[in-house]
């Protein structure tokens, strides 16, 4: 049986634990949710004991087949899991695997996890017999587009409401990692109780003041407002702010423009530019000066070719300050003609 991680909770309420589950996938927060779910649920069926083996190199798959027959020295039922992480079972443990399934030990819930498992290693001899045997869970990632889904359902299991744009903003500085967005969202639980979130209380709340900076000056950068560009990355500068931080946000701006230009060149218009790039509320009037300064998607084109110097002299493999760099392709960003010495 093959299940998606969201169906895990509705599968043991309507048919209880089998006997085998393999969890498989790469996504961290779903992973540990999805075994902890199971772990919880056998406890509360007087699975009270548990044995953990962690596959590692020169593991012993014999150990498997003691474990099953041993006798529990502290209840009848137990849960015994098998850890693979990236490490494959091999001849040997494709075997004690074949031997556990078809002499199921009484009272054992067999729990195994393991990194995502390609196309190949699902037709392996191991993965068919687990597959016939038992319960596959296979976790996969939250696409980019599901996310603002993903952390409203998040925060409305604690109580929380907030606006499309409060949500847009935690997905954003969580990068789209689940593990950061839960995190941020437990911050704002412990910090606001339940209710409806305004979205300058997440602002407030959400990620650091130096993150909160860079993101800031960017807005200013495509507003176009010069000498306040200038003054704002002078202050992360100074303020010890790592250029890569900003770099990648400049680039990530760039990026999403040149993209933009493009599709507005298409004979799309701007409104729905703006929701298919989730840009809301006061960005769109700095997203709006920057499209009108440059409509032309090959002037993003070149200014995006710049940034590769830029990362190039973070990494030390350019020479040149990657600040200036930074300086120069923000001003001229921002709409000033700069002339080459």
């Amino acid at each position: 049986m093959r299940l998606k991680s969201s169906e895990l909770s509705n599968h043991l309420k309507r048919q209880g634990l089998a006997a085998i589950y393999l969890l498989t996938g790469d996504e961290p927060l779903q992973m540990m949710e999805c075994a902890d779910t199971l772990r919880a649920f056998a406890r509360a069926q007087g699975f009270t004991e548990r044995e953990v083996l962690t596959v590692e190199t020169g593991f012993d798959w014999a150990s498997l087949d003691q474990y099953a027959n041993s006798l529990s020295l502290f209840a009848n039922q137990r849960l015994l899991e098998i850890r693979l992480g990236n490490k494959s079972p091999g001849n040997e443990g494709t075997k004690a695997l074949k031997a556990y399934t078809s002499n199921l030990p009484p009272g054992t819930v067999l729990l195994i996890t393991a990194d995502k498992l390609d196309a190949s290693k699902q037709k392996t001899k191991w993965f068919t017999t687990l597959d016939e045997q038992g319960v596959i869970i296979q976790v996969w990632p939250i696409n980019v587009s599901d996310l603002p889904k993903w952390i409203a359902g998040r925060m409305k299991q604690y109580g929380l409401q907030a606006s499309a744009e409060a949500i847009d903003i935690i997905a954003e500085r969580s990068e789209g990692h689940l593990l950061a967005c839960a995190q941020e969202i437990e911050k704002l639980r412990l910090l606001y109780g339940s209710g409806r979130l305004e979205t300058v209380l997440v602002l407030e709340a959400v990620a650091d003041s130096a993150r909160f900076e860079v993101f800031d000056w960017m807005d200013t950068v495509l507003t176009g407002n010069v000498a306040r560009c200038v003054r704002q990355l002078q202050s992360l500068r100074t303020g010890g702010v790592e250029p890569i931080l900003v770099a990648w946000v400049l680039t990530r701006e760039i990026r999403n423009l040149c993209q933009m230009t493009y599709v507005l060149k298409t004979g799309q218009r701007i409104n729905q530019v703006f929701k298919t790039y989730r840009i809301w509320g006061t960005r769109q009037n700095a997203v709006s000066n920057a499209i009108k300064r440059y409509p032309q998607p090959d002037v993003w084109q070149q200014f995006l070719k710049q940034t590769l110097l830029i990362e190039r002299m973070i990494k030390g493999v350019a020479s040149g300050n990657p600040w200036d760099e930074l300086q120069r392709l923000s001003l001229q960003v921002a709409g000033l003609t700069l002339f080459e010495n």
